[in-house]
Order: structure tokens, then C-alpha cells, then sequence
């Protein structure tokens, strides 16, 4: 049997923090939430938050994509009840692309809510974009997604606290300024965490890889990093050379150049600089080895451009083969 549920006051709740801590904090989400934005970082908050309650409390949840739901299978999802818990989340992704059977039974749900069931509709799109999403704003509780000014600051905060970094006075303000967006911010700190210690300080060397207060790709620090089997380091840099579509031509010769560097430094014309490694002949021809089969792996199709960062990587550490990586 299935029990009507009192249909909460719609309208506009508070931000999206405010809203996710809410949950967290074992506050109900409201019988339907419409959480509409363009902003992917708060959208994804509230997802985590939605669902991380209800695995708190115990509940079922279940996840729809809007642009392959189907009337049926919606209608099922509505009207069923679980087996092995008290109450269900359902959580529908991209809702602003569902056919229009499923709008019709959504907004019919909304204005009736069932008991022990909490739907989350998420959506890029503006609630006056759509029709639907407008009628459904009217009957939903919406947490506007948008990023606002002193939301960085903020979120730069919170997530440099999460993280346990102390990072030196006036970098995460700096950061934050720069980073763009929120994912954009988030990135940055993740960067910067994996190359604290474990008091959370972030040392003298790690902090040359931070530029304008934010973490700047370097090919020559990912090389020595790599000969200095520093893997955090190394992955640190390869992320951020990734992000920037750098070559795999600059990541073989930043390898090349340090080898040939230990091995002639005079008749080659290459200089050992002050953060070079120091190799010894026999890692200096097996780092150009590497080099040379990464190429011609490269080169015959076996590998593809993107993927070269990481077989150097790992042939250097020792443990695969450019040939079979």
C-alpha cells in the first residue's frame, strides 16, 4: 500500500552548502528537490550530500539518466516500495532531457508525494529555460546551482581544511582567485595534497611547482621527479601536463637531456643543473633506453601519445617494459 506523503512548501531553499550540510547533518530532504544550475561543482555536492544521508539513515538508492528513462520504467520506480529498507532516494540525472510521459508523471508525483520516497532531479538548465522545469519549480523545493561571488574563497577554505593542508600565508587566497571555477579550485587543492607531508605542509621543493598561486605543469620537474622515483611528485606533475595537452616529444627529450647530461656532459653541450639529478652510468643509459623504445613504441602505433608519460614512468621505475607496457 502506498501512503501520501504531506507535500512540503515549494520554493527556493538556501544555497547549496547550506542544503548539503542540512542532509548531512540528518535533516529529510524535502519529497522532491529540484537542483538546477549551471554549475557542475554544486550540483555534485548536493548529489553526494543526497546520497550520503541516505546511506546514513539506510536507504535504498537508486539512480535514473533523464535522456534514456523511460515512462515505464519511471512509473515502476514510483510506485514500488524496497524490500530491505525503510525509505528510497531516487536520484535522476540530466532531468532536463526526459520525454514528455515522464514529465507528466514526475510533476503528478510532485504535487502528491508518496511516503519514504525523496526524488533529486538535477539539471544544468535555468527553471524559466523549460516549461517543465518551471512547472516543476512551482510543486519542488530548488537549490539554485550557480556560483557566486565569494563562494571560491570559501570553498577554498573548506576544502584546503578537509584536505589538512597549511599552505603559506596568502597562497589559497591566490588560488582561489585564479583557479576559474570551483572543479577548477578543487583540482588544484587535490594537486597540492598529494604533495603534502603528512603534517599537511607543503615543502620549499613541492612549492616551486606552484606559479601565481596556482599548480603549473613543468615536463623538466615531471622528468627529474620521475629519475628521483618521487611518485607523488611524478603523478602531480603528469596530471597537470595532461590538463594542458602538453607533448610526449618534450616528456622523452626532458628525460633524454638529463641522461645524456650525466653521461657526456661536455661533449654533448649538456649542463647538469642545479635540480638535475644525479645519475650514475648505469641509470643514465637505462633512462635513454626507456626513452628510445617509448619512441619507437610511439612511433609504430603501439602506444599512443597520451599514454607515453606513464610508460616512461613505470619502465623507469624498474618494474615493465616500454616493449610490453
Amino acid at each position: 500500500m502506498v501512503t501520501p506523503r504531506s507535500r512540503a512548501a515549494a520554493g527556493t531553499s538556501g544555497t547549496p552548502h547550506a542544503v548539503a550540510e542540512s542532509w548531512r547533518g540528518g535533516a529529510e530532504p524535502p519529497p522532491f528537490v529540484l537542483a538546477a544550475g549551471p554549475s557542475d561543482y554544486w550540483r555534485e555536492h548536493v548529489v553526494e550530500a543526497f546520497r550520503a544521508s541516505g546511506t546514513a539513515s539506510g536507504a535504498e538508492f537508486l539512480r535514473m539518466e533523464g535522456d534514456d528513462l523511460e515512462a515505464e520504467t519511471l512509473a515502476g520506480a514510483l510506485e514500488s516500495l524496497s524490500l530491505f529498507a525503510s525509505s528510497r532516494r531516487l536520484w535522476i540525472r540530466e532531468g532536463a532531457k526526459i520525454e514528455k510521459a515522464c514529465e507528466e508523471r514526475l510533476l503528478a508525483w510532485a504535487a502528491a508525494p508518496v511516503a519514504g520516497l525523496s526524488i533529486l532531479l538535477t539539471t544544468a538548465r535555468e527553471p524559466s529555460e523549460l516549461k517543465f522545469l518551471g512547472s516543476l519549480a512551482a510543486r519542488a523545493t530548488v537549490v539554485p546551482c550557480e556560483e557566486r561571488p565569494g563562494d571560491a574563497a570559501k570553498e577554498a577554505q573548506r576544502l584546503a581544511a578537509a584536505a589538512g593542508l597549511k599552505l603559506p600565508p596568502g597562497l589559497l587566497e591566490a588560488i582561489a582567485a585564479r583557479a576559474g571555477s570551483l572543479l577548477a579550485l578543487r583540482q588544484e587543492l587535490l594537486k597540492l595534497a598529494v604533495l603534502a607531508d603528512g603534517s599537511g605542509k607543503i615543502g620549499p621543493s613541492a612549492l616551486g611547482a606552484v606559479a601565481g598561486g596556482r599548480v603549473a605543469a613543468s615536463v623538466e620537474r615531471w622528468a627529474v621527479a620521475v629519475l628521483q622515483r618521487d611518485v607523488a611528485a611524478a603523478r602531480t606533475e603528469a596530471a597537470a601536463l595532461s590538463a594542458e595537452g602538453s607533448a610526449s616529444g618534450s616528456a622523452l627529450w626532458a628525460i633524454a637531456s638529463i641522461a645524456l647530461g650525466a653521461l657526456e656532459p661536455q661533449a654533448y653541450g649538456f649542463r647538469r643543473g642545479p635540480s638535475a639529478p644525479s645519475l650514475r652510468a648505469g641509470a643514465a643509459r637505462a633512462a635513454l633506453d626507456a626513452v628510445y623504445r617509448a619512441d619507437r613504441a610511439m612511433k609504430r602505433g603501439e602506444i599512443r601519445d597520451e599514454e607515453v608519460l606513464d610508460v616512461l614512468e613505470r619502465a623507469l621505475e624498474g618494474g615493465t617494459s616500454v616493449r610490453n607496457a
